[in-house]
């Protein structure tokens, strides 16, 4: 039964939203966000990785809140980022896999003065997932037709017909505009285009990749020299989590693989009703409670 109200001034209406957060949700939230292992994730994936573990459910607005208003809501991680400006040299808009891919080489610093590996990675710009890569200690046009043979097998491209294929999105080094490299896409009925001179942001994406890859708080900053297997396991294993575990934020907090293979509209959707169906939960838990506890 319901208690009656006191007869004193009070602001007319309820006393919080009939959708408000429930105690136990706040409860759950400050936990989860002081465990060591999620120091830093950000909001979305503190908000994604705690549905999925059944601890609560909430968007990341919410998540921020709380964490405000127990004073923890700094900034988790002080990463910046910068949107990617459409540029003429690749596809207007893209609908699904394998429609435009975009590659690049990386410097890896090694123990030794001058002396460098070299990461080359093929992403696909829809989903972001990396479709190949490889680590070599040299910038050889035989890797860069290595690294393109890989993609096209690892995509089974050559099954499909040659308007099917992607665009191709390089920079104007020597190994993406030597010949044998570009009578290879020539070959294969895929246009190749270059980023214009001095216009690093024509070719953003997997430029983005490099920089998260390489501010991860386990990148080690340099490699061996004279040890390419440990460059290689090391890639092995964060390429590997990148494209099946890492909540990507420009494609909607889903992993590249889930992205590329087309489960994130599903998975979005799910969601959205998870979502929906909690707020009535909470709807329903504040409409039970007596005035005195705070009720409706």
């Amino acid at each position: 039964m319901r208690t009656t109200g006191a007869m004193a001034y009070e602001k007319p209406g309820p006393r919080h939203a009939a959708h408000a957060l429930m105690p136990v949700e706040r409860e759950a939230v400050k936990d989860y966000a002081g465990l060591e292992e999620t120091v830093d994730y950000s909001l979305q994936v503190l908000s994604i990785k705690g549905a999925a573990a059944g601890l609560f459910c909430l968007s990341a607005s919410s998540v921020r809140s709380i964490l405000m208003q127990e004073g923890l809501g700094q900034d988790r991680r002080n990463l910046g980022r910068q949107g990617a400006r459409q540029k003429p040299n690749r596809p207007e808009e893209l609908t699904g896999p394998n429609q435009c891919w975009c590659w690049d080489i990386s410097y890896l610093k090694t123990d030794m003065l001058r002396v460098f590996w070299y990461l080359y990675v093929v992403l696909d710009e829809w989903s972001r997932k990396v479709v190949a890569w490889r680590v070599s200690n040299t910038l050889a046009m035989e890797q860069a037709l290595g690294l393109v043979d890989d993609a096209i097998i690892a995509e089974g491209l050559l099954d499909i017909p040659e308007d099917k294929r992607p665009v191709v999105v390089n920079d104007n080094g020597k190994q993406m505009k030597a010949k044998p490299v570009q009578q290879m896409f020539v070959d294969l009925g895929m246009h190749q285009t270059f980023a214009r001179p001095s216009t690093p942001d024509d070719n953003p994406f997997v430029e983005a990749l490099f920089s998260t890859a390489k501010r991860s708080p386990k990148y080690p900053g340099w490699f061996p020299a004279n040890d390419g297997t440990v460059v290689q396991q090391y890639f092995k294993g964060y390429l590997g989590w990148y494209n099946t575990r890492h909540y990507h934020s420009r494609i909607g907090y889903v992993t590249p693989v889930q992205k590329h293979t087309g489960q994130a509209d599903l998975i979005l959707k799910q969601r959205k009703k998870q979502l929906t169906a909690v707020r009535n939960t909470r709807i329903e838990y504040w409409r039970s409670q007596p005035l005195t506890e705070g009720g409706l």
